[in-house]
């Protein structure tokens, strides 16, 4: 039986076909092989495994670094930077694959879930847990798919999204449009946010995180009172301590200001490494200012000799790499995330500006940061609030998706040590989506390709 899990919950890391055309799930093990709690979370845990972590390759596409004199070790890494055709292409063909895999593997248990039996209430409740966090994990995937595969929301919503499955095994089906996408992902965590689950552990997605990520979808559709509203609700749950103690977010122990991270027990963003003495191929963005108290200056920024000066190097997990302290969880989610989505959100509303202030300000003093002048409006505060939170989730790939959302008007491509600009990459740029991979419209006869990138991406 143990086996028959194990097997089923890997297996389908090795799938290289289309994504897909992934055969029934009874072909790698015993239907009856999920028939308890205890061998569904372990197909659960497998799932989270799955989920593929792009979290520096997308801080590499967005300003959060800026090159060192050792990127020309890394041609690979220089091209992702320089935004390559090529390069992304070779990397929205990974991703495309793993995200549909995570979902695939969620696909399968969620069809067995009728087939786990439970003997007590506990049981019963575990089962109702696993349930609501295989969903949302899922929902997790096709967010991201759909912010990396789909233009932003507001350019037209009824334009071509993602491929939304409907069942583990063969399908082609053509693409969902952005506004139905956003319709799915939203009924899915609507109909788990019900279920009272709330894990002690980080490693689990909890009710907190189902409500999270309804502020984030509500965010990325325009939906300002009601992602506000979400976030709210999550805020609820916060303190002010939380904030000041931010540093345990980059620690090996479960810290309460965390909604979620994924539990990790392998090598963690080792890629920014050139090697351990000489240093890393980028380093911080040196348009980002962090005040001298603001206590997220600690963990974010790491001095480090390189070529016989004192450079500012990317902190957080690559710290800890340097300094031997093992990355166990990678952040996902936390409270100063709701903080910021409350804030953008009530900013973006004419009679909410005060409400913005007032959260924004609340966290960046509990930060030791400058606070906002009370004279900043609509657009000006906004931008003010985006430039806060750029800063927050420096190197956590959260800033490529702010950009491809709000349109910024340009992202430059710095030379070495952020000295002068080499290109810079406007708000209409085709590349700010990712192309359909090949794999998938080499078989699918019904899926359409991204535009830019018909003659780049050749079946």
């Amino acid at each position: 039986m143990i086996k028959n899990i194990i097997y089923l919950a890997f297996s389908l890391v090795c799938i290289c076909s289309c994504t897909l055309n992934i055969p029934p799930a009874d072909q790698y093990s015993d239907p009856d092989a999920i028939s308890d709690v205890k061998s569904a979370r372990s197909l659960l845990t497998s799932a989270y495994m799955l989920y593929p972590h792009y979290e520096f390759e997308l801080s590499v596409l967005a300003d959060d670094f800026c090159q060192t004199s050792l990127i020309g070790y890394n041609v690979d890494l220089k091209n992702l930077y320089l935004w390559r055709e090529d390069k992304i292409t070779q990397i929205a063909e990974t991703m495309w694959l793993n995200y549909y895999n995570t979902i695939a593997n969620c696909d399968i248990l969620l069809e067995r879930m009728s087939n786990v039996i439970t003997s007590n209430a506990t049981e019963e409740a575990e089962k109702q847990a696993i349930y609501a966090e295989a969903r949302t994990l899922r929902a997790m995937c096709y967010f991201s798919l759909l912010r990396l595969f789909a233009p932003s929301y507001d350019t037209n919503p009824d334009a071509d999204g993602i491929i939304l499955k409907s069942q583990a095994g063969l399908e082609f089906p053509p693409r969902t449009s952005i506004r139905k996408c956003v319709e799915f992902i939203r009924n899915e965590l609507d109909e788990v946010s019900g279920i009272d689950n709330t894990p002690t552990a980080n490693g689990w997605l909890s009710r907190n995180a189902v409500t999270y990520m309804l502020a984030e979808l509500e965010l990325y559709a325009g939906n300002y009172l009601q992602a506000a509203a979400y976030a709210e609700e999550i805020l609820k749950h916060a303190s002010e301590d939380m904030y000041r103690n931010n540093i345990k977010l980059w620690s090996e122990e479960n810290f309460e200001g965390r909604i979620f991270a994924f539990f990790h027990s392998g090598s963690y963003y080792n890629d920014i490494q050139y090697k351990e003495k000489e240093g890393d191929y980028f380093g911080i963005n040196p348009d980002l200012v962090f005040h001298d108290n603001d206590n997220r200056k600690d963990f974010t920024l790491y001095n480090y000799s390189i070529d016989g000066e004192e450079r500012v190097l990317f902190g957080k997990y690559n710290k800890n790499n340097k300094e031997g302290i093992k990355n166990i969880y990678i952040n996902t989610m936390r409270y100063a995330g709701a903080v910021f989505i409350a804030a953008e959100s009530y900013s973006r509303i004419s009679d909410k500006e005060e409400m913005a202030l007032k959260l924004i300000n609340s966290y960046l003093q509990a930060c030791g940061a400058e606070t906002l002048p009370a004279s900043l409006k609509r657009e000006k505060l906004t931008n003010e609030i985006l430039k806060e939170k750029k800063k927050e989730f420096l190197g956590e790939g959260v800033n490529y998706f702010d950009h491809k959302r709000i349109h910024t008007a340009q992202l430059e491509r710095k030379e070495l040590w952020g000295k002068g600009t080499v290109s810079v990459i406007y708000s209409n740029d085709f590349r700010w989506t990712f192309p359909i991979p090949r794999s998938e419209y080499r078989y699918n006869e019904n899926v359409s390709q991204n535009e830019g990138w018909s003659n780049i991406v050749k079946k």
